[in-house]
């Protein structure tokens, strides 16, 4: 499997990425899709919410998915509409709806902070809409972002 992204499609109006469950394949993964959107011109604000949309929901994935420790790919569609970035992702990790996980709950002083456990309430105050649907064995996430 590869540790890095592959285009398996990328015909303008939609770019396909597999990469492999390794935090190795973020940074690549990231760079082409910031170059993709370019050609869009997108916002500064526009690219600050696709790439932390990207960074939260693969490392999430990466990190949480898989039990086995064995290799997973990871597919990500990105589409540009009218209105949005539609960001889809997919991976046939464990069963987990993103919809259904509560914010998490603000620590009452500086000492009862944790690390991390911020990423999906981020997710989705940086998007438009968050879709969830388990098919065939896979997460399917589709995130929508506005464009302006």
């Amino acid at each position: 499997m590869p540790e890095t992204p592959s285009t398996a499609a990328d015909d303008g109006a939609r770019l396909q990425l597999t990469l492999a469950n390794h935090r190795d394949a973020l940074d690549e993964t990231r760079t082409r899709v910031v170059d993709w959107l370019g050609s869009y011109q997108p916002t500064p604000k526009l690219v600050f919410n696709v790439e932390l949309i990207l960074e939260e929901t693969l490392m999430n994935v990466i990190w949480h998915a898989h039990t086995d420790g064995a290799e997973h790919l990871i597919g990500l569609t990105m589409q540009v509409d009218a209105d949005d970035v539609v960001m889809r992702f997919a991976d046939d990790g464990v069963p987990f709806d993103p919809l259904l996980a509560a914010d998490p709950v603000a620590p009452s002083s500086i000492d009862d902070a944790v690390p991390g456990g911020l990423g999906l309430m981020l997710v989705r105050k940086c998007s438009r809409s968050v879709d969830y649907q388990r098919v065939n064995g896979n997460n399917c996430l589709t995130v929508r972002v506005a464009r302006n």
